[in-house]
């Protein structure tokens, strides 16, 4: 069988409209007529052999294969892009909108983008910290370009990469509120990541409790547990020192591990997206080894 090689044109489409979720939006942004990208969607799966996308009206969603493509087809065209990149004079003046969640390493995260910004001052970045879910709902509305942080998992339309982390319940050192009988929480508001894990893992094991201090800034979530406001469950970038890890049992249920993810738009990417992308990668990749 001979060997099948993908053009990186078919795999932009592609990419491009899992992006923004719509043929007629995908080929205004790829300069083609909505005609052209059906056909270059059609020629791409006839190469693999496989349906990559379900229309259902004007939804558009990817099949088992194209999940499986999604992720490949990204790294394709992250590599062409660097490539090419290398042979172009000059940079984009367009500024690179990065979402930084408040729930997961915000400090080392911001310390990075600031590292890359100081060596590198011809990327203008915009920063907004905010819970993860509302950067990944940001980076649908095409209000942010890349986006780091916990989500529930599955999420597949600007997913780079991911990793697992296993949260861990922690308190102030020498307390562990095991005798109470409803167990005070220290967390983010609704919809947090690491607010689902507590109240999961407690409610499986029917024990009960109650939010005690909640905020949206990871600073003031960690200084609420090193006040002794109450529990709370961490990741090795949000440890401080005077915070200890308490011991897992039938009062403190094992947490379910978290999808720490990786996300950009690659329509909005460019030349600098792809360093800062390069950048963060990198110090991921150093904080979870």
């Amino acid at each position: 069988m001979a060997q099948v090689n993908l053009p990186t044109e078919l795999l932009r489409t592609f990419v491009t409209v899992i992006e923004v979720k719509s043929y007629t939006h995908a080929a205004t942004l790829l300069g083609r007529t909505q005609p052209a990208i059906s056909l270059q969607m059609k020629r791409l799966e006839d190469l693999v052999g496989q349906p990559l996308i379900v229309r259902t009206g004007r939804d558009v969603t990817l099949t088992e294969r194209g999940q499986s493509l999604i992720g490949h087809a990204r790294q394709i065209l992250r590599l062409n892009d660097i490539a090419v990149s290398q042979f172009e004079g000059g940079t984009t003046d367009s500024t690179l909108r990065i979402g930084l969640p408040v729930d997961y390493g915000v400090r080392m995260l911001q310390s990075c983008i600031t590292r890359i910004v100081q060596k590198n001052p011809n990327i203008k970045t915009e920063i907004r910290c905010d819970l993860s879910r509302n950067l990944i709902e940001g980076l649908r509305k095409d209000e942010l370009d890349i986006t780091i942080g916990p989500y529930p998992g599955g999420d597949q339309q600007f997913l780079h990469r991911y990793w697992l982390e296993k949260p861990i319940w922690v308190a102030a050192k020498g307390m562990t509120f095991l005798e109470y009988d409803e167990l005070p929480l220290v967390a983010h508001p609704y919809g947090c990541v690491y607010r689902d894990r507590m109240t999961e893992a407690l409610e499986h094991v029917e024990r009960r409790w109650r939010i005690a201090f909640s905020s949206p800034g990871i600073g003031s979530v960690q200084q609420a547990i090193l006040d002794g406001i109450g529990v709370s469950c961490l990741t090795g970038p949000t440890m401080l020192e005077g915070l200890a890890q308490l011991p897992t049992g039938p009062k403190l249920p094992e947490l379910e591990p978290l999808h720490i993810g990786l996300f950009y738009r690659q329509t909005r990417l460019g030349q600098n997206g792809h360093h800062v992308v390069n950048e963060i990668e990198t110090t991921l990749e150093a904080a979870l080894a």
